[in-house]
């Protein structure tokens, strides 16, 4: 009984690890080894298709906030291409916006592009993401992994 309780523990930590494999920090050039880095924090989440990351840092140079929206296509394959749009709901970074993917992305990552906000999110902020794509569309809510 404790081997199987063990099995499935160390499953959901595998199987929640794919998900974000390829948007974790380390994996982002700008981010993986800055030291002038003075504030950061990451909200995730994920649906049946996709999986969210929604970073904010803060350069100790600068006196604005950066955010960087990924997603990454955990569903069946083949991975979306064509239109992909999205709103999101982030505190003071509100908006929306889409991608036309011509290609699939590797690793299912498509990555958003970054923003610039005045404040930083409070780690109780949820941050929602509303997906579209093909016919088909998702609401993520994110939350902060410093909870």
């Amino acid at each position: 009984m404790i081997v199987l309780c063990v099995f499935v523990l160390t499953g959901c930590t595998e199987h929640s690890n794919y998900f974000y494999s390829g948007m974790e920090n380390k994996d982002i050039p700008e981010l993986s080894n800055s030291q002038s880095i003075e504030f950061f924090n990451v909200y995730k989440g994920h649906t049946d298709n996709w999986a969210a990351v929604y970073i904010i840092y803060k350069t100790k140079d600068t006196d604005n906030y950066v955010t960087k929206k990924l997603l990454k296509y955990i569903g069946k394959k083949p991975n979306p291409t064509g239109k992909i749009s999205y709103d999101y709901d982030a505190g003071d970074d509100v908006g929306s916006g889409g991608v036309s993917v011509t290609d699939e992305p590797e690793n299912g990552i498509y990555d958003l592009g970054p923003s610039t906000v005045m404040t930083a999110l409070g780690q109780d902020y949820i941050v929602k993401f509303l997906i579209k794509w093909e016919e088909h569309s998702e609401m993520i809510e994110m939350k902060s992994e410093k909870e």
